[in-house]
């Protein structure tokens, strides 16, 4: 009977090709090489599913987005303007216009509004502005009516009358009266246009020295400006009657 030889280093092989570890390695290289194959491509009909469906997640975030955009602009706007009531008039006057921050409480008049406007824009005033509009407004009174405040000043005035540029006439108020000191600035021909008082001595310090009280809208509105404006009068009084116009709700 013949005898089969086997080489053992075949035998080996053969033995080392069965082990657990060898088969473990091989599964895992087979898995490798399916991973790095390209996924198939999608069906025309599930290609076009995705790209809607990815269409609508990008709309739904951008209007979601813009929602909360749109909303916190409205309550920045709304946080900026401040609700006041003079009298029977209701205003909302934005923040920049009154001169004051958002902690400070000094200006939160029971009855009144103050305004500080830069001139000759009318927008926010800044602290370092020289030029500018110091408005207080409050309810009427019948003191400030055109009629009694001329009837007031006149008791007072010197007969002297000189001419002013924008139309203007002064008149200068008598010694030992209440208004000794002043000049008294009137548009013709009766001052019920324009009626201003300024300060002869013009080194008070004050950069709005000149003041005029006059109504509108059932307010009675008092603006102190500076004596270098007091010629451009008409169109200050037409500037400031519009912007109160758009305060009034």
């Amino acid at each position: 009977m013949a005898v089969r030889n086997e080489n053992p280093s075949d035998m080996t092989a053969s033995y080392s090709h069965h082990q657990p570890g060898h088969q473990a390695a091989a599964l895992a290289a087979m898995v490798r090489t399916r991973l790095q194959r390209p996924a198939p491509p999608l069906p025309r009909a599930d290609l076009a599913l995705f790209k809607a469906a990815t269409g609508i997640l990008i709309v739904g975030a951008l209007a979601t987005m813009l929602a909360v955009w749109l909303t916190h602009r409205r309550a920045e706007t709304a946080s900026t303007l401040q609700p006041a009531r003079v009298g029977e008039v209701s205003l909302m006057i934005p923040r920049e216009l009154t001169g004051t921050d958002h902690g400070d409480s000094a200006e939160r008049l029971v009855g009144m509004a103050r305004l500080r406007l830069a001139w000759p824009d009318l927008g926010p005033a800044h602290p370092q502005d020289k030029r500018r509009l110091l408005i207080t407004l409050s309810p009427p009174d019948k003191v400030n009516e055109p009629a009694r405040q001329l009837a007031t000043y006149a008791r007072f005035l010197t007969a002297t009358v000189w001419s002013n540029p924008g139309g203007l006439v002064v008149r200068g108020f008598r010694k030992g009266s209440p208004f000794e000191g002043d000049e008294f600035y009137v548009s013709v021909p009766d001052g019920r246009g324009f009626a201003a008082r300024c300060p002869v001595d013009t080194g008070s310090n004050l950069d709005e020295p000149c003041r005029v009280t006059f109504q509108h809208r059932g307010m009675d509105v008092n603006i102190r400006f500076p004596r270098a404006i007091i010629a451009d009068w008409a169109v200050m009084l037409g500037g400031v009657r519009r912007t109160l116009d758009g305060l009034i709700r």
